[in-house]
């Protein structure tokens, strides 16, 4: 039985799924819902699981989008996925209060862990994951080898973040020059495509942007995702060298405090060592003053949400004029999209929110160059984009064009 590659929902960005099979096995990678603004849609593929007879399913990384519907994987099949991935998505259902999905996260016999450069056998199958750059820590992309085929799938990426200076020594060293096979099939990400010509704002000039706004706001409201870590990180920064904190609540400071004990050891950009829980009137060892007092006098940088339920901190301090800075997508902001949310749009209205943000996926000219490189023989798969017939416009080679095989 020749390999087959079997993408479902490909053309929209999020909730993409690619099937795998050979003779002797089949994986599943990713299998996530729907972004906000695609309820018209079924909020998952809903694969027929029992017929499928998937033998592992394979996760790029936590975004709910790739990941998110892991609650309808059968038991008896493995779920693969980063340990911070892992820790991520179980203080989620923790603070949610999700018991049961806390629990299947919990069991590590069904959780099994993928680690960067390590291969995992499953069957015929060997899948190897090397470590991207994206607004997910822990995000990875996947060379997997077939007995006939040798297919990468990218995953989400980008090279405009702290860790993007990597994207293409590892494409170079571990995927063309690896020594085994060249590359028969990509399959990568295209959510860009549809803002072709945008420049990418990097996570540097984002830090370089907060600390000058921090010089003179000291204390600052941040809507921000609390799974960020590069965006965290950046406006943390910032907030250090002005000598301000960063705050949150008991489940955003759960995350801080996890990729301050796994990523935090990799490199001091994100150790996050003046982190804390929000307590305002919880009295400072030492200090004989109450967080808030210690916040008033050195600033600070709190993570928020953009809901109602804020407001009551953000007025507690309104007589030091304090400042919201937004951190997310724009279209949760824009009337016309599926995806807006009137709520959050009215907040940021209200506190006339300063808008600083990146994104955590690659340009055009990014693909075009990752595709050029890895050079793919038979095919060239756009995935998680609504936009797939731009790849044609792409500045890649002509006989690469012949192998786009568009969804």
């Amino acid at each position: 039985m020749a390999t087959e590659i079997r993408v479902l929902r490909g053309n929209q960005i999020g909730g993409c799924v690619v099937l795998i099979s050979t003779e002797r096995a089949k994986i599943c990678i990713d299998y996530g819902e729907n972004l906000p603004g695609q309820e018209d849609e079924e909020k998952t593929v809903g694969l027929d699981w029992e017929n499928e007879k998937v033998d592992g399913v394979f996760f790029t990384h936590y975004h709910g989008d790739h990941i998110g519907g892991f609650m309808e994987i059968p038991a008896g099949i493995p779920l693969y996925m980063g340990e911070v991935t892992r820790q991520v998505m179980l203080n989620i259902r923790k603070a949610l209060h999700r018991d049961e999905e806390a629990a299947v996260l919990s069991d590590r016999n069904r959780v099994r862990e993928l680690r960067a450069k390590h291969t995992i056998a499953v069957g015929d199958i060997r899948l190897t994951p090397y470590m991207v750059d994206h607004s997910a820590y822990d995000a990875y992309m996947f060379l997997i080898e077939t007995p006939d085929k040798t297919i990468l799938h990218t995953g989400d990426y980008r090279n405009h973040g702290y860790r993007g200076r990597a994207l293409f020594d590892v494409l170079e060293k571990h995927v063309v020059c690896r020594g085994r096979r060249p590359v028969d099939v990509l399959i990568t990400e295209g959510t860009m495509m549809n803002r072709s010509g945008e420049r990418a704002y990097s996570e540097a000039e984002l830090q370089g942007d907060a600390r000058k706004l921090f010089q003179n706001h000291r204390h600052v409201f941040l809507i921000c995702s609390s799974t960020n870590l590069d965006s965290l990180a950046s406006f943390y920064q910032a907030g250090a060298s002005c000598g301000m904190g960063m705050y949150g609540n008991s489940y955003v400071y759960s995350q801080l405090k996890t990729f301050r004990e796994t990523a935090g050891k990799m490199t001091p950009c994100y150790t996050f060592q003046y982190a804390y829980e929000v307590r305002f009137d919880f009295m400072l060892p030492g200090l004989s003053i109450t967080q808030e007092q210690h916040m008033r006098d050195r600033g600070f940088v709190t993570v928020i949400k953009g809901t109602p339920a804020y407001e009551k901190w953000i007025e507690r301090f309104a007589d030091l004029n304090p400042i919201v800075v937004y951190s997310m997508w724009e279209g949760y902001l824009e009337p016309w999209r599926k995806a807006y949310d009137p709520v959050l749009h009215a907040f940021t209205k209200k506190y006339h929110a300063i808008h600083m943000h990146t994104s955590g996926h690659a340009p055009a000219e990014v693909i075009a160059e990752v595709i050029n490189r890895v050079s793919p023989r038979e095919a060239i798969i756009p995935i998680h984009t609504e936009n797939a017939a731009g790849f044609w416009e792409l500045k890649i080679r002509e006989e690469l064009k012949n192998t786009l095989r568009l969804l």
